[in-house]
């Protein structure tokens, strides 16, 4: 997806946390709109954690997992070959040029992949809107970070939360785009449209510890780089920050929701 170093806003910290992720619950909407015998592409597939899950659902239908990241397709084909899922294939891929001929598939899905795609993101959706049949089903599922619940919270972590926002724009993603994700979908053609919500959610104290980890491995890293660089934070605001980090961490009620808006629309016969 172009460009390459840009369409996915993905770094190996923020690639970590992919892996975890099921068509159980990232894609628990959709599920029940799938049938044994379809055809689906799953578009910026990451590692395939999720794809495998949709094989599952459709097989003996095919599921053609897409990402621009090479990485990430040779993980997603490991993991379909780990666990059998012979009907799940993965490729190296544009979202833009989705290698499919017009009106072939059953049913096209993505999950957070919209969202650093940012003002391209209709472009991705028409591209899916070309490749699936007349009644086929395109399902859609993106962050609204600015409605994430952290508890306890602290302004220190709203601080890092305004920074990490800003790391993340500017770097082409725009990570509270699930808000605008229904309007998205209609204008692109699309009819029938559902829409509902859900989170992915760090609440147990092993995931809350993890996350904050990650958390401060960005502060360490990337983020605390650009916002030192642009000034949007100083040396002096970086220790505070990293101590609320590990204090939420350690805190035995903490937990975190990313909430994500998911939309399932039918293209018209």
């Amino acid at each position: 997806m172009e460009p390459p170093a840009r369409a996915h806003g993905v770094t190996p910290e923020l690639s970590r946390d992919y892996v975890t992720r099921t068509a159980e619950h990232q894609a628990a909407f959709v599920l029940p709109y799938l049938r044994p015998g379809m055809s689906l592409v799953d578009v910026g597939c990451g590692p395939g954690s999720i794809t495998v899950g949709l094989a599952a659902a459709v097989a003996p239908g095919r599921v053609i997992g897409i990402d621009h990241d090479a990485a990430h397709v040779r993980a997603a084909a490991a993991l379909a070959a780990e666990r059998g899922v012979g009907s799940a294939s993965f490729q190296v891929g544009d979202a833009f040029a989705l290698p499919f001929e017009d009106g072939t598939l059953d049913a096209a899905f993505e999950n957070d992949m919209l969202v650093h795609l940012a003002a391209r993101a209709p472009g991705a959706v028409a591209e899916a809107m070309r490749i699936l049949k007349p009644g086929a089903w395109f399902a859609a599922r993106d962050a609204a970070a600015d409605a994430a619940i952290r508890m306890p919270d602290d302004e220190r972590l709203s601080t890092f939360d305004r920074a990490f926002f800003a790391w993340q724009e500017s770097r082409g993603s725009d990570i509270t785009l699930g808000r605008r994700l229904p309007g998205i979908v209609r204008r692109a053609g699309f009819a029938h449209i559902r829409t509902s919500v859900s989170a992915d959610t760090k609440g147990t104290p092993q995931e809350v510890l993890e996350h904050a980890g990650r958390m401060t491995r960005l502060l360490d890293g990337p983020v605390g780089a650009f916002a030192r660089e642009r000034g949007l934070l100083d040396e002096a605001d970086i220790g505070p920050i990293r101590e609320a980090i590990e204090a939420w961490g350690r805190e035995p009620d903490a937990f975190f929701a990313n909430v994500h808006v998911e939309v399932i629309g039918r293209k018209p016969d």
